[in-house]
Protein backbone atom coordinates (compact mmCIF):
# COMPACT_ATOMS: atom_id res chain seq x y z
CA UNK A 1 0.00 0.00 0.00
CA UNK A 2 1.58 3.43 -0.86
CA UNK A 3 0.74 6.96 0.06
CA UNK A 4 -1.33 8.12 -2.44
CA UNK A 5 -3.71 4.71 -1.39
CA UNK A 6 -3.51 5.51 2.23
CA UNK A 7 -4.52 8.89 1.18
CA UNK A 8 -7.39 7.96 -1.02
CA UNK A 9 -9.17 5.90 1.44
CA UNK A 10 -8.40 8.41 4.25
CA UNK A 11 -9.88 10.98 2.05
CA UNK A 12 -13.15 7.92 1.33
CA UNK A 13 -13.77 7.61 5.01
CA UNK A 14 -13.43 10.92 5.30
CA UNK A 15 -16.25 11.78 3.23
CA UNK A 16 -18.39 9.10 4.87
CA UNK A 17 -18.00 11.32 7.99
CA UNK A 18 -18.79 14.14 6.72
CA UNK A 19 -22.23 12.78 5.16
CA UNK A 20 -23.16 11.44 8.11
CA UNK A 21 -22.53 8.43 7.29
CA UNK A 22 -21.05 7.12 10.81
CA UNK A 23 -21.27 3.29 10.62
CA UNK A 24 -19.67 3.82 6.79
CA UNK A 25 -17.07 6.07 8.19
CA UNK A 26 -16.07 4.05 11.27
CA UNK A 27 -15.81 0.66 9.26
CA UNK A 28 -13.34 2.23 6.47
CA UNK A 29 -11.40 3.93 9.34
CA UNK A 30 -11.00 0.47 11.35
CA UNK A 31 -9.80 -1.22 8.17
CA UNK A 32 -7.60 1.60 6.57
CA UNK A 33 -6.04 1.53 10.31
CA UNK A 34 -5.53 -2.67 10.38
CA UNK A 35 -3.90 -2.43 6.97
CA UNK A 36 -1.87 0.16 7.54
CA UNK A 37 -0.61 -1.02 10.74
CA UNK A 38 0.33 -4.60 9.57
CA UNK A 39 2.39 -3.40 6.77
CA UNK A 40 3.42 0.08 8.02
CA UNK A 41 3.76 -1.05 11.97
CA UNK A 42 1.60 -0.26 14.68
CA UNK A 43 3.05 3.23 15.74
CA UNK A 44 2.40 4.42 11.53
CA UNK A 45 1.55 7.68 12.49
CA UNK A 46 -1.01 6.85 9.51
CA UNK A 47 -2.66 4.19 11.37
CA UNK A 48 -2.83 6.29 14.20
CA UNK A 49 -5.17 8.81 12.59
CA UNK A 50 -6.82 6.93 11.08
CA UNK A 51 -8.10 4.65 14.21
CA UNK A 52 -8.68 8.08 15.59
CA UNK A 53 -10.89 8.67 13.11
CA UNK A 54 -12.45 5.97 13.62
CA UNK A 55 -13.32 7.12 17.52
CA UNK A 56 -14.49 10.20 16.44
CA UNK A 57 -17.35 8.61 14.10
CA UNK A 58 -18.24 6.47 16.66
CA UNK A 59 -18.92 9.33 19.03
CA UNK A 60 -20.47 11.62 16.70
CA UNK A 61 -22.46 8.36 15.66
CA UNK A 62 -23.82 8.52 19.29
CA UNK A 63 -24.66 12.04 19.25
CA UNK A 64 -26.95 11.70 15.98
Amino acid sequence: MDANEIDRRMAEAAQAEEHGQYDQATHLYDRLGKDVRAQCGRFDTRAIDAFEGMARSIHKSTRA
